[in-house]
């Protein structure tokens, strides 16, 4: 009996990210000077690496940019400090912030307004988060749903509070930190901005991991969304969480029949399309 592919129909570039990097290219024929990316346009180093053979320079700090060159805000979107000290440096700034991370940014800026004690639930270390919370004027308390799960952490926060959430999180985080503070509140609001996309593609996941012998996740290792991808996977059969085809080892492959391939929300189709063509050509002895 011969293999069989089974591709997510989910797998691949998100909305948003599909805009950053179409916004990417325009303002890099657009403008002769140096671009700039504070970070990583993308969670996607071979992307990355491509923009910057091309002059989309990412860049660790506003003082490592020249003035006079343009700064692109990323996918994850940037507090409003950074757009004020990028024009105070004389850059222009472009802004590709995720049209769905700007509605998150501009909800916890209201709560704030209304009165609440903003909390964003998500990765204390993801930019999005970071960005968020820097849009509140007050400041935001981070809640990192996986100290809340593994630690039981303990969390100390006002009687009102108002909530809003990482786009790539899981409903499952979202919940289990939704009843980890509810005893010690009275009065929650809450903006659910995990982003649909993100909740289809995980939802898929276990489908395909159910259906099949071996899964394949291609996308970024500094990918959030696409190492939960892998999780997910991991969790019901044997899992590869791959950049691209370099990774992979024809070994995986002995006695799998089915051959499930998903990838995470900064994969272009160019590079899952480079690894089902290493699959037909490195496997096609076993094909029927």
């Amino acid at each position: 009996m011969g293999r069989e592919i089974i591709v997510g129909k989910k797998a691949g570039c998100c909305f948003g990210v599909k805009r950053a990097l179409e916004i990417a290219g325009a303002t890099r024929k657009k403008y002769q000077g140096p671009v700039y990316t504070l970070g990583p346009l993308i969670h996607n180093p071979k992307v990355v690496k491509s923009m910057e053979e091309e002059g989309i320079i990412p860049c660790e700090s506003l003082e490592e940019t020249e003035p006079g060159g343009v700064l692109l805000i990323r996918s994850h979107g940037a507090g409003p400090q950074v757009f004020a000290a990028a024009r105070r440096r004389g850059l222009k700034v472009v802004d590709a912030t995720c049209p769905f991370v700007r509605q998150e940014q501009k909800l916890a800026a209201q709560l704030y307004e209304e009165g609440y004690k903003v909390v964003v639930v998500g990765d204390p270390n993801h930019a999005e988060v970071q960005a968020v919370a820097a849009s509140v004027p007050g400041g935001a308390e981070i809640i990192d749903p996986v100290a809340v799960k593994d630690a039981g952490a303990k969390i100390s926060l006002p009687a009102r509070v108002g909530m809003v959430c990482q786009t790539t999180q899981t409903q499952k985080n979202l919940a289990e930190v939704i009843s980890a503070i509810l005893p010690g509140i009275k009065e929650l609001k809450i903006f659910n901005t995990i982003c649909n996309a993100t909740a289809e593609r995980q939802t898929e996941v276990y489908d395909l991991a159910r259906r099949a012998d071996i899964l394949l996740v291609v996308g970024g290792r500094n990918s959030a969304n696409t190492r939960k991808l892998a999780e997910i996977g991991s969790s019901l059969v044997t899992t590869y969480h791959i950049e691209g085809v370099e990774n992979l080892d024809p070994r995986w492959f002995r006695q799998k029949r089915v051959i499930g391939v998903t990838a995470g929300a900064s994969t272009p189709k160019e590079q899952i399309n480079a690894v089902l063509d290493w699959l037909e050509e490195n496997l096609q002895e076993e094909w029927t």
